[in-house]
């Protein structure tokens, strides 16, 4: 208990100002900007103003994600399957969509996001997986022979049994590599081990930094600015004292919104020039510094700055919503993809495939309003082709339909004849 005390208080930062005021700084040297070097790329992207709220934004809406394990053949949804219930309830701690946003959080600030796959002892099948969580991979230690010339005269299999240890300087959790599975945001096997990558906040750091210490110089600014400096000119004259200075205060001045016998000025006969420190801040454009910047870490994310903008730039409800659904198909579907792809290695059985879909959120709803009205316009086209005469297998041939369809033959009642005649009256 003792100890723990302790840590508290080292993280505890003092300091006294010129003036004389004490400050105390908790967890300053738990996020020391200044050195970068030593700071986690996972806790740079939870303590930072701009890539924080970003990243949220991305990993959030990842997790909106729907997914269904289907027959390839048929299309068919296979109800409690064992890797549709795994995902609505991967752990006892995570929900889906924590699941999913936390694995998307880690696998860009890290680089990749690594899951382990927990069975009960004594199982050892896909279908027995119980629970899958989310590591951090930077606690990960690989076995010293773990290279590539070692993966390159492996069989799969004994790749597979090798061990990691995770947390080695805590739980020193023993897990075989099969056990695990890798969600890679940049390419992987380009290292010396192939399922080590680096992360895309890597060539963001500088950046990151500047942002940071262009918000703490502003800080500084806010804090400081208001400062003046009063000093007596050429004049050896003193100022103003006793009864006298006091008769003189209390005709010019009050002591109103002020604290406790302090006043807004003094009486002097002494010359005495006046200097404010007051700084302009856009003079100094730490606020265009932080727009740049932001706006670099956005296009890292492959943000649309109409969807997100630092520049508080109005933007019409069509761009916003163009730019959403093209951020949704280019981006989050792909990422899902890949998500996708690593699942699918757990499914042995033949003929199924686990597929995902952000059809379902309201955004997308315009994709389906331009996709009928193009299914209408290809319905009408056919109905004029097969008015005219045209075979329906040129016709379907001509409008990229199935040509497999079967058409139902429009059957024209014969025009009623008049039976009657002037000769019969």
């Amino acid at each position: 208990m003792a100890w723990n005390v302790w840590e508290k208080l080292r993280n505890i930062t003092w300091t006294r100002n010129r003036n004389g005021t004490n400050t105390y700084v908790v967890g300053k040297n738990d996020a020391n900007w200044s050195d970068y070097s030593k700071l986690s790329n996972l806790k740079i992207a939870q303590n930072h103003p701009i890539l924080t709220p970003a990243l949220l934004f991305v990993s959030k809406l990842f997790s909106q994600a729907q997914f269904m394990v289907v027959n390839e053949e048929t299309g068919k949804e296979e109800k409690n399957h064992w890797l549709s219930k795994l995902l609505k309830n991967p752990n006892i701690y995570q929900t889906q969509n924590d699941f999913l946003e936390s694995l998307q959080f880690i696998q860009i600030a890290q680089g990749k996001a690594v899951g382990y796959l927990k069975r009960s002892v004594g199982f050892s099948e896909n279908e027995d997986i119980e629970s899958i969580y989310i590591l951090d991979s930077d606690k990960i230690k690989w076995p010293s022979n773990y290279t590539s010339n070692f993966v390159a005269s492996q069989s799969n299999k004994n790749i597979e049994n090798q061990e990691v240890t995770y947390d080695p300087d805590g739980e020193k959790l023993m897990i075989k590599i099969s056990d695990l599975l890798f969600f890679y945001d940049l390419p992987n096997a380009l290292n010396e081990n192939f399922y080590e990558v680096r992360s895309r906040l890597d060539g963001l750091k500088q950046t990151l930094v500047n942002t940071q210490d262009s918000l703490v110089a502003k800080n500084i600014i806010l804090k400081t600015n208001g400062k003046e400096i009063l000093s007596s000119g050429t004049n050896d004259n003193f100022p103003l004292a006793g009864k006298d200075k006091e008769q003189a205060e209390s005709l010019l001045q009050n002591n109103y919104g002020l604290g406790w016998n302090r006043k807004r000025g003094i009486v002097t006969s002494a010359s005495v020039t006046y200097q404010s420190m007051h700084i302009a801040l856009r003079d100094l454009g730490l606020d265009e510094s932080i727009k740049v910047d932001g706006n670099i870490i956005y296009t890292a994310l492959h943000i649309p700055k109409d969807i997100i903008s630092l520049e508080a730039k109005k933007t019409t409800y069509n761009n916003f919503k163009e730019s959403m659904v093209s951020y949704v198909q280019n981006e989050m579907q792909a990422s899902l993809n890949s998500f996708i792809e690593v699942l699918q290695r757990l499914i042995k059985d033949s003929g199924l495939k686990i597929v995902g879909t952000y059809d379902h959120l309201p955004i997308m709803q315009f994709i389906l309003k331009e996709k009928w009205e193009g299914q209408k316009v290809r319905a009408e086209a056919l109905k004029s082709y097969l008015d005219a005469g045209m075979p329906s297998d040129i016709a379907l041939e001509i409008l990229g339909l199935d040509p497999n369809i079967k058409l139902e033959k429009n059957e024209t009642k014969p025009k009623e004849t008049e039976t009657g005649s002037e000769d019969d009256e």
